[in-house]
């Protein structure tokens, strides 16, 4: 078995912006994600209402080359407008080829 290294990107945001997100991985040519709902508190505070809408939290496992990628895309055009964290993981994995 032969671990080999990449970049396990998280994004944390509203879920009114999760289609634009996997359209900017889609872009990069991400080969997968995963989406699940995301319940906490920040800053931001937590959602009192369901009205107000979902956190979703977005990961991928991608090359450290590509994890820069996103990170700029996320920094040009969202951080500043919406509610959102993103950050990244150093992470080992088999099969590297399959993330990218």
């Amino acid at each position: 078995m032969k671990l080999e290294k990449a970049k396990l990107i998280t994004i944390i945001a509203d879920e009114a912006i999760q289609d634009r997100l996997v359209m900017e991985l889609k872009s990069l040519a991400v080969k997968g994600y995963n989406i699940s709902d995301a319940i906490g508190e920040g800053i931001n505070q937590k959602h009192l209402t369901s009205w107000e809408g979902k956190n979703i939290r977005l990961e991928s496992l991608v090359s450290e080359t590509k994890a820069n990628k996103i990170f700029e895309i996320i920094a040009e055009k969202y951080i500043d407008k919406y509610p959102m964290v993103i950050f990244m993981n150093d992470v080992e994995v088999i099969r590297k080829d399959r993330f990218n």
